[in-house]
């Protein structure tokens, strides 16, 4: 074969990898930009149905695009077949012979891949393999979920191309969310809670239904959003993404729910030790903390007018302890003159003192390490009597007992009882079967639960206790080496929109200790991580 037929195929095989390939990253961007600002958006019948309707609108076209992308795989191989004598599929398989595998397989691969094995042994094996399959008991988490996730995974990591402009979109329908939240905070509800019980419009906000799942979408946003104001270079971008650090932090606090203090905490908490790489990023560092103390302190003062507000029945945490007094408008000024000041330094030094970075750094590390060891040492002497006068006013917050967390005590108790007792060896290891807790808690502890007053408990509100319970220590195990390895991944990256997803990411997995896991949202988490963990997201775009 001489040498212009060779580059004849040469140029042929490259034709059909362009093709193929431009396919497929466009037909990825629609995927990722539906799910990322469009989805969270989508209703069908008010709240009724929002459950069932977001776990539909998820698996059926992540299912419809695995078969189509299946088909067009096969149809590439039959175009390097006909038109290129299989030489890209040649060349493919030598690589991997040639341990070319490494450059396929990420260590996210194998912890995704195990985890699903292990779904998928623990549903066979399981009581109910059905509900397990499913989880119509629970809330839609069964292997059948995890399997769509893992086609999700497999097409974003390979074929989805990054661009930073797919996060602003984000952003964008996000503000919507939240700000349709805020509207709700002052019970302005648009129609939404006809023929329902008024109570609804205390627990039920925005497009996203319940209001502990809308603080997990919130906590997303406000990580995102934050770390994109603080990375950002331009003034117009400055300016529109300092608008969304303002919405996130509102929609934060007006959310009442306590899961949204611990995804603020960590995002705050991280920021300093993964992001900050300059004094420019330190003053807007403040600027973010100074924005949601003002917002605070806003809502506080809002509510303390006597305006009607979903708050008034059970005052949440943030406003009440938050907003009361001097201080928390003190430590705004004082965060926004250190922000002015730090700004004021950079610019009579033009050169970055890193010097500065790892002082504020090591700073913020004893910080941090402070706050973990005076909160564990409060709940320690609150939970053993120690001084009770001094956690009195606060019990329902530090002691743990059956109604903490609004029952989250009694139901971590029965599930740990039921772990420790009654699981056998094999379920302690993969547990009773996907999304099966109803039936463990409903078989069990059903007249415990009615006695007092909480009906039943469908999940156990901490996504790792549940993940414990079914589908054992071994897929609690692959499910936290799966976040941490793609975080590691995504940290690592230099393009300032995965560090910002992978800090969104980091505040869902945190407030996912006192919350649940489902599809209204779990789909914006698990796409937010899977961008990020791609051979084409080193790039902004």
């Amino acid at each position: 074969m001489n040498h212009s037929t060779l580059d004849k195929k040469g140029k042929t095989g490259e034709k059909l990898n362009a093709l193929f390939g431009k396919m497929a990253r466009n037909l990825m961007t629609i995927y990722v930009l539906f799910y990322l600002a469009v989805f969270p958006l989508c209703m069908h019948d008010h709240y009724y149905d929002i459950l069932t309707f977001r776990f539909g609108l998820f698996w059926k076209p992540t299912i419809a695009y695995g078969i189509f992308f299946s088909l067009m795989g096969l149809f590439y191989l039959i175009a390097d077949n006909l038109y290129n004598e299989g030489k890209n599929r040649k060349n493919f398989i030598t690589s991997l012979k040639n341990k070319g595998w490494k450059k396929y397989i990420t260590k996210t691969d194998i912890a995704f891949t195990a985890l699903i094995l292990i779904f998928s042994l623990s549903t066979a094996l399981a009581e109910y393999p059905y509900e397990a399959f499913w989880g119509e008991r629970g809330r839609w988490q069964g292997l059948f979920i995890w399997l769509m996730f893992y086609i999700a995974y497999i097409l974003i990591t390979r074929f989805y191309e990054f661009k930073k402009w797919h996060l602003y979109a984000f952003l964008m329908c996000a503000s919507i969310v939240v700000i349709w939240g805020i509207f709700n905070f002052f019970f302005i509800n648009f129609g939404m809670f006809e023929e329902t019980k008024d109570d609804y419009m205390y627990s039920f906000v925005s497009s996203i239904g319940n209001i502990n799942t809308y603080c997990n979408f919130t906590g997303m946003f406000f990580g995102v959003s934050s770390v994109l104001f603080i990375l950002a270079e331009k003034p117009l971008e400055n300016i529109l993404i300092y608008i969304a650090v303002a919405i996130a932090s509102f929609g934060q606090i007006m959310g009442l729910s306590d899961n949204a203090a611990l995804s603020t905490a960590i995002v705050l908490a991280v920021i300093p030790l993964c992001i900050i790489k300059n004094r420019t990023h330190i003053a807007k560092f403040f600027v973010v903390m100074s924005t949601y103390l003002a917002a605070m302190k806003i809502t506080y003062t809002i509510a303390a007018t006597g305006v009607g507000t979903i708050n008034d029945p059970d005052p949440s945490m943030q406003i009440s302890m938050g907003g009361k007094g001097f201080f928390t408008a003190f430590l705004v000024f004082v965060l926004l003159l250190t922000a002015i000041s730090v700004v004021y330094a950079h610019k009579k030094r033009e050169k970055t003192d890193l010097k500065d970075v790892k002082q504020f750094e090591l700073f913020w590390k004893i910080l941090v390490a402070e706050a973990v060891i005076f909160s564990v040492t409060v709940f320690f002497c609150a939970n053993t009597g120690i001084h009770s006068e001094l956690w009195e006013p606060y019990r329902n917050i530090l002691v743990f007992s059956d109604e903490w967390g609004t029952g989250r005590g009694l139901n971590w108790r029965l599930s740990m009882d039921y772990w420790l007792h009654d699981s056998t060896l094999l379920s302690k290891f993969i547990g009773y079967g996907p999304d099966t807790y109803y039936i463990i808690t409903m078989d069990r502890f059903m007249n415990i639960m009615q006695d007092a007053g909480y009906g039943m408990f469908d999940s156990a509100h901490n996504e790792y206790l549940e993940y414990l319970i079914t589908v054992g220590i071994l897929g609690l195990a692959s499910y936290i080496i799966l976040l941490f390895t793609a975080l590691k991944t995504m940290l690592r990256s230099k393009a300032s929109g995965i560090k910002a997803a992978a800090v969104g990411v980091i505040a869902y997995a945190f407030q996912a200790v006192v919350n649940i896991a489902i599809p209204i949202t779990t789909p914006v988490f698990m796409i937010l991580m899977f961008i990020g963990c791609g051979k084409k997201s080193e790039n902004e775009g």
